[in-house]
């Protein structure tokens, strides 16, 4: 079973605050903070300082931070958080990375909002749906056999 390390999301960033621990394995990267999930590194989209509560009341364990926005005075001292100019540019190139070093885990990517969000405009949503179905196209379809892959 292969996470994503805590060393995997240190290199794409720029600086890191926080606990070091090299045990750290994230088990999902996500985008939307309401999704509830396991050991989660959040990509904070807009707002992160309203939405990063949130994810981390529903599973986050670390997140990217855009480089030079204020830090909330609630996040705890220990919690990573990896600094990078653009968080979701930065949740791109850790997929493309994970998936270079074979991509066969059990890490999930979460590229998805509910329509009516308002964290994300038109442009942010396009390239979620490109990343999505990036994660999708290079996953294995699930009981499947050979002939519905290619659907």
């Amino acid at each position: 079973m292969r996470m994503i390390a805590y060393r995997m999301v240190q290199s794409m960033a720029v600086e890191a605050r926080g606990i070091v621990d090299e045990t750290i394995r994230f088990h999902a990267v996500f985008v939307d903070p309401i999704q509830q999930v396991k050991k989660g590194l959040f990509v904070p989209l807009e707002r992160g300082a309203e939405t990063l509560k949130t994810a981390i009341e529903h599973g986050a364990i670390g997140s990217f931070w855009p480089l030079g926005e204020p830090l909330p005075r609630y996040i705890p001292n220990q919690f990573p958080l990896f600094f990078v100019p653009s968080p979701l540019e930065a949740a791109a190139a850790l997929l493309e990375r994970y998936l270079e070093q074979g991509g066969e885990g059990e890490a999930q990517f979460f590229f998805e909002l509910p329509e009516d969000s308002p964290i994300a405009g038109e442009a942010v949503r396009r390239r979620l749906a490109k990343l999505k179905k990036r994660w999708l196209d290079a996953r294995p379809f699930k009981g499947c056999d050979n002939a519905c892959e290619n659907k």
